[in-house]
């Protein structure tokens, strides 16, 4: 028997579809004759409690710290502890098992980690399904791989994993027991990710509002040729008085320069026409299409994570969506006629584009494909009105990019030129649009790029500085500078936020960190190093305005006070992202095999270590009277006090075993909803369950005051 063990439940019955043949329904499972197709939820297991690495962790000691979290120990989740079971009595009666996790790293360690748990030995395949339509999933598991060839996606993930309970739980008891100490009754959650963001949200603000207003100056000169007369900017000469992005800041410099400048004759030194080629911009990854929609429809980084994952579970209309690629492989190239022919059949909206299936873009290229490939459509085009209003704009968004890739480039001239007298140099250029190409149809409209202070060239008449050449000389007949303010550098917004979490280089200071970052992504346009991962990137700001440390004001991201006292009290290793960048990168080389995780783990112990140093306790500032970790009801079996944390939305100071978990049933738990349950033991009707089925529905929270159970109850079922 060959068991499969699919992430979710939805890949499962894709799978067994794909199989085909008598299919049984049992409890768990599907019984598909010499197959079995079983599911997770996710991850049905999760590192244990501290205490069971090391009995002496129960109890919060600063002594103990870093804890010794690995190797990791693992144990089914509460909630999944009857399907660990069946899977695991399936495993023992199996002679083979295909690991049907999503195609990246993660996918990869959640089934990976359940055959380590069940010391599975026999032989394993891998599927991989980054497209889920019918056909496209026959033709995957009739492809088969070795499980093996993807053992460095799981230690990358792995490293990750450990790292990032290893980092968290150590710190958060190291902050939170300095807290206690002065008297704070709530949680301090230290997160390697979580925190750094918290760090660049306040240091952006603060450099924002504490911004002083300075002015800069720029020169421009008027030349005049046998042509015609043409616009030229002048360029920092290296004695010119200058600030740290060599933009000049003395105006009588820059006024006796301009005055000085005029009626001089320069030598043109450079001049060239060339002709020009402007293709489509690539196809979606998560974090491009995230972008996009919160410039065009302000939709949040987790509205559309979830939009994108209805398309492809529900609808089956695109590829796989957490990828963080943006590349095509030459596979899908030979299948982009039939592709573009269902489009143009299914979305008449594209009818006129002027397509060219034969035309093979950038984006086509397998060496730079990863686990996984960009966000594109399937051939299952869905009729429009099947979806609702965001996901139809997330999907339109989606097909436009795909189509643009066999569109006619845009083509264009362009004419430059350098000017030089003496140590004073000037510099133009212009274009000349010959064919409008894709641009025609569709403007670039995703790039989040933040504000910057950079400067827009006046062009000339095209025709005038195409005809400079080498060597000709030009006459300043007037020249002129122009004071500028220096602008404030742009509060975060969670898309520009998502876009500074993929080019992170930007944002360290230590200088070798940050050269390595960019080295070893150079090339990749706008992207240098990154923190999170597509599939956590969008949960760090709700988390962090969970916590009371960020409001969210117009789009901005402003933090508390709460979350500028936690900043100031934190080393700045911990609130900048050299570390977790570096990290990041060492994740890397594991899954390239050129680093050890044992290594990684003694090194990040190492690291803790260093940084728990630090005075904690004189430089932490925390209000002994704050609540905001504290809920507002008691205990309802011991009358303690109940404290909120990472899991829990209540949870029982005394340890008596009361809880309410933040997230039941697939739905995050308010405060509010938790506090009234305790209060009147009754919730009102709360919308957006899900079902172990996947299957939604809206229940109210019923609280057993003697138990401390809860359950649910139905508007006209009674309690379930």
């Amino acid at each position: 028997m060959r068991i499969w063990i699919a992430e979710k439940p939805d890949i499962a019955k894709d799978i067994v579809k794909a199989l085909g043949g008598k299919v049984d329904r049992k409890d768990g499972y599907f019984d598909c004759g010499s197959d079995v197709v079983t599911w997770c939820f996710g991850h049905i297991l999760e590192s244990a409690e501290p205490e069971i690495y090391n009995p002496a962790y129960k109890q919060w000691n600063s002594a103990d710290l870093p804890l010794r979290l690995y190797p990791v120990k693992l144990a089914p989740k509460d909630s999944t502890k009857k399907q660990v079971n069946i899977i695991l009595d399936l495993l023992k009666k199996s002679d083979s098992a295909v690991h049907a996790g999503d195609p990246d790293d993660e996918g990869q360690l959640l089934v990976d980690e359940v055959l380590i748990y069940a010391n599975y030995q026999k032989p394993v395949k891998r599927v991989l399904l980054n497209d889920n339509t019918d056909a496209a999933v026959k033709r995957a598991v009739n492809n088969l791989k070795d499980n093996k060839q993807f053992q460095g996606l799981y230690l990358k993930a792995l490293a990750r994993s450990v790292g990032d309970d290893i980092y968290g739980k150590s710190m958060t008891r190291a902050y939170t027991l300095a807290a206690r100490a002065k008297g704070y009754r709530g949680v301090l959650s230290v997160g390697r990710v979580q925190t750094p963001i918290l760090g660049l949200i306040c240091k952006r603000f603060l450099d924002n509002k504490n911004h002083k207003e300075s002015f800069y100056q720029t020169i421009h000169g008027q030349f005049k040729t046998d042509h015609g007369v043409f616009n030229a900017n002048w360029k920092v000469s290296e004695n010119a008085p200058q600030d740290d992005k060599k933009r000049l800041i003395d105006e009588g410099y820059a006024d006796r320069l301009s005055k000085h400048l005029m009626g001089k004759t320069f030598d043109v030194v450079s001049a060239a026409v060339c002709d020009k080629k402007e293709f489509a911009p690539l196809p979606f990854n998560l974090l491009k299409l995230q972008q996009a929609m919160s410039k065009s429809n302000k939709f949040s980084a987790k509205k559309t994570l979830k939009i994108t994952q209805d398309l492809r579970e529900k609808h089956k209309a695109i590829t796989y969506n957490r990828s963080d690629c943006q590349y095509l492989s030459n596979e899908q190239f030979q299948e982009a006629p039939e592709l573009l022919s269902a489009l143009k059949n299914g979305l008449t909206q594209f009818s006129e584009y002027p397509i060219n299936e034969n035309q093979k873009s950038k984006a086509f290229n397998s060496d730079n494909v990863t686990a996984h490939t960009a966000i594109i459509p399937t051939t299952n085009v869905p009729k429009l009105t099947a979806l609702t209003d965001d996901e139809r704009v997330v999907y339109l968004t989606i097909a436009e990019r795909y189509i643009m890739q066999f569109l006619p480039p845009k083509i264009y001239k362009e004419a430059i030129a350098v000017l030089k007298w003496d140590l004073e140099t000037f510099s133009c250029s212009a274009v000349d649009i010959q064919d409008k190409g894709y641009t025609a149809y569709y403007q670039n409209k995703d790039d989040d790029s933040e504000d910057t202070e950079q400067e827009t060239d006046p062009t000339s008449d095209y025709a005038i500085i195409a005809k400079l050449r080498t060597g000709v000389s030009v006459t300043c007949e007037s020249c002129r500078y122009e004071n500028r303010k220096t602008t404030p550098p742009p509060i975060f917004t969670e898309s520009t936020l998502l876009a500074a979490l993929s080019r992170i280089a930007d944002y360290v200071t230590d200088p070798k960190i940050k050269a390595a970052l960019k080295a070893k992504d150079a090339g990749k346009k706008g992207e240098f190093g990154g923190i999170g991962t597509p599939a956590t990137r969008d949960s760090f700001v709700p988390l962090l305005v969970n916590r009371g440390f960020i409001t969210i004001e117009k789009q901005k991201l402003i933090p508390t006070q709460a979350g500028l006292d936690f900043y100031h009290s934190l080393p700045k290793d911990v609130t900048q992202p050299d570390l977790t960048a570096l990290w990041a990168e060492k994740q890397q080389e594991i899954e390239k095999g050129q680093l050890d995780i044992d290594v990684f783990v003694n090194e990040l112990y190492d690291d803790i270590q260093r940084l728990l140093r630090e005075d904690i306790a004189n430089n932490l500032k925390v209000d002994a009277s704050s609540s905001e970790n504290v809920l507002s009801v008691k205990c309802p079996l011991c009358q303690s006090e109940l404290l909120e944390n990472s899991k829990a939305i209540a949870s029982c100071k005394a340890r008596c075993g009361f809880v309410v978990w933040k997230v039941m049933s697939s739905k995050t738990i308010t405060r509010n909803q938790a506090e009234t349950l305790i209060e009147k033991g009754k919730t009102g009707m709360i919308k957006g369950f899900k079902s172990k089925a996947g299957n939604p529905f809206d229940a109210k929270l019923v609280l057993d005051s003697t138990t401390g159970k809860i359950t649910f109850e139905f508007e006209s079922k009674g309690k379930k």
